[in-house]
């Protein structure tokens, strides 16, 4: 035991907590060594190679779909499969808007990146942020219409530069980031802290968090700006994986500062839009579109296609549509 925490405590002085590049507005095509950080090692593996055919496909219609900024905010029933990452796009931004209506704050958006029928990791780590921030984008246009002064957070800030370029044609937002990774920060020691009360302004309406995965950190910042919000103005996570902290990735040995911030937290979060997928001979996907219930689908084979076999109102856990529910049908 002795040994283990000597190691943790060297990683977590020593650790190198850059993310990797995700690039603003083509995939990245060379690749570069890093230094994994003591949340990389414990979290995902990332690399640097190019962005997959599929996902450059991806990032082609999406790009044509902001080009005629045709897709609209729309109330959905909140039932059935999302047919296309344009459906993802329309019922996330319907959906928030209506949660905003009915007085939510706490807002979570959840979808894999790289294929309906994907789970994170499928793709390479700087690849699937190319594509998370992408989405972010549609989705941030698709809720113009609703004229909400926004900031958008980024989960450090170089990601926040790299991705300014792509965000400047989107109205009403603007860029901000939670972090600046160092080895202290993680100690909770950071000198050069900014407290989240000063980075928020008056005029914000709502606060947009793209993909705060990465490092745990990132979600104790959301933590600390929804408590140091005065106004308790609305809060969306985009691909923050909090199934990864609901689930018990991150250990209260290893990550206290993670299990303390979240608790009485992150069990305040509602869904607008959430596909989780299961892979495996029994594999199939739990989704729920805000307000409908959370549906179970049966996947029998590698395509997309699904069939619904359950549905309840409060969010099951994984282990139980995993280990219950999918084996039942």
């Amino acid at each position: 035991v002795v040994q283990m925490e000597s190691r943790v405590l060297l990683l977590l002085c020593l650790g190198a907590f850059a993310r990797p590049p995700a690039t603003s507005l083509k995939p990245l095509t060379h690749g570069s060594s890093r230094c994994a950080s003591s949340a990389g090692i414990l979290g995902k593996t990332f690399s640097s190679s190019r962005v997959s055919s599929r996902q450059r496909t991806i990032e082609q219609q999406l790009g044509a779909t902001s080009r005629k900024r045709s897709m609209k905010i729309e109330a959905f029933s909140g039932s059935g499969f999302p047919s296309n990452y344009n459906d993802v796009v329309r019922r996330a931004s319907g959906a928030v808007r209506q949660m905003i209506e009915d007085g939510k704050q706490l807002i979570e958006i959840e979808f894999p990146v790289t294929g309906l029928a994907a789970v994170p990791g499928d793709g390479e780590g700087a690849g699937e942020m190319t594509l998370s921030a992408q989405y972010s984008r549609e989705i941030l246009i698709a809720m113009e219409s609703m004229n909400k002064r926004t900031r958008l957070f980024f989960p450090d800030e170089q990601e926040a530069k790299r991705q300014t370029k792509l965000f400047k044609d989107v109205n009403n937002i603007k860029i901000d980031f939670l972090t600046r990774p160092s080895p202290l920060g993680d100690l909770g020691l950071d000198p050069f802290k900014v407290e989240m009360r000063d980075r928020i302004k008056d005029d914000d309406e709502l606060f947009v968090i793209a993909y705060p995965s990465f490092n745990p950190n990132e979600m104790i910042a959301v933590r600390e700006l929804a408590d140091q919000d005065d106004k308790q103005r609305p809060i969306v996570v985009i691909n923050g994986e909090l199934d990864r902290i609901r689930s018990g990735y991150y250990p209260a040995f290893f990550y206290p500062r993670l299990q303390g911030a979240m608790m009485g937290f992150l069990e305040n979060f509602d869904q607008a839009l959430y596909i989780h997928n299961f892979k495996g001979s029994r594999g199939g996907a739990l989704v729920r579109t805000y307000p409908g219930e959370f549906q179970v689908f049966r996947r029998d084979g590698p395509a997309i296609g699904v069939r619904e076999v359950y549905s309840q109102g409060k969010m099951p856990s994984l282990k139980e549509v995993s280990l219950e529910i999918l084996p039942r049908y």
